[in-house]
């Protein structure tokens, strides 16, 4: 556990038990093993007291729990904002709610710059898939974007929430040029991921698109060799059907007499042939 001193007392926690055990001392009791196994941030607000669940980005224990009171300002983190980052906010903490509202804005800084951290990896990955698509790297890059998509959507609620002011343990109006660069980065961090998953279905489409051009190409190519395949038969078995014809062993076979059969039958298979290549040449087979 930290404390930070300012005239009050904020305690950041590591450890989710020192963290609930704090919780249950102030007379609140939650469930807050349950809250951390949620996929989504959350708000929830009574007479007295907020908690906010600010899901991070980090591959283990991403979640920021707030417990903002009157009286109390306690968070739970893995990784909570440094110590020296309360020192620009000094002069808010004998505001009321000044502590609480520090510390929220600082945690969802924090959670704000790892969002980003994320996405600029997110985009890296897909600059390299554009450069050689790959479709296990596809559906894995497909699944982050959504799920940071869908990250950076409930964050978003929780700061319009809290610049609309409706909720009173965290007061903007002490620090509102912060909430409103937060609120501005928020906006911009999820039109960004939104429009980058968009370019992510594009590249697969152009190479769905591509693989499909390539396909169709090797088809015509086949036809084509289909195409000279048949016409070739086409053009031999002429002359092989006149000399299956006269190769047939009959008794009586009267063109066998005529003089000039032989060269006639060699005539017309030339003619035949030529005639055969011309019509295929024509109709672009040969």
């Amino acid at each position: 556990m930290q404390t930070v001193n300012h005239g009050v007392e904020l305690r950041l926690f590591a450890d989710l038990t020192l963290f609930s055990k704090a919780v249950q001392e102030t007379g609140f009791s939650f469930d807050f093993i349950s809250v951390t196994q949620l996929n989504t941030s959350f708000v929830k607000t009574s007479d007295k007291y907020l908690i906010l669940n600010i899901k991070d980005y980090e591959d283990e224990d991403p979640n920021n729990l707030l417990f903002l009171s009157e009286e109390k300002a306690f968070l739970y983190s893995k990784k909570p904002p440094a110590p020296q980052s309360f020192e620009s906010f000094a002069k808010v903490y004998s505001k009321p709610y000044g502590k609480s509202t520090v510390l929220s804005f600082l945690t969802l800084n924090k959670a704000q710059v790892n969002y980003k951290t994320k996405l600029e990896t997110l985009i890296s990955g897909m600059k390299e898939l554009e450069e050689r698509f790959n479709a296990k790297r596809y559906r894995d890059l497909s699944f982050e974007f959504e799920r940071l998509y869908d990250r950076l959507e409930d964050f978003h609620d929780i700061v319009i929430r809290l610049e609309e002011r409706t909720i009173k343990e965290v007061e903007t109006r002490h620090i509102s040029f912060d909430y409103s660069v937060l609120m501005a980065e928020s906006s911009g961090l999820l039109d960004r991921c939104r429009n980058r998953f968009n370019m992510l279905k594009d590249v697969a489409r152009d190479h769905e698109l591509q693989i499909t051009t390539e396909l169709n190409k090797r088809i015509e190519r086949l036809n084509d060799v289909v195409k000279k395949l048949t016409a070739l038969t086409v053009v031999l078995m002429i002359p092989n059907v006149i000399a299956g014809h006269f190769g047939m062993n009959f008794v009586f076979m009267p063109e066998l007499r005529v003089p000039l059969a032989y060269p006639a039958v060699i005539v017309a298979q030339i003619i035949l042939t030529v005639t055969a290549v011309f019509v295929f040449r024509r109709i672009k087979w040969l």
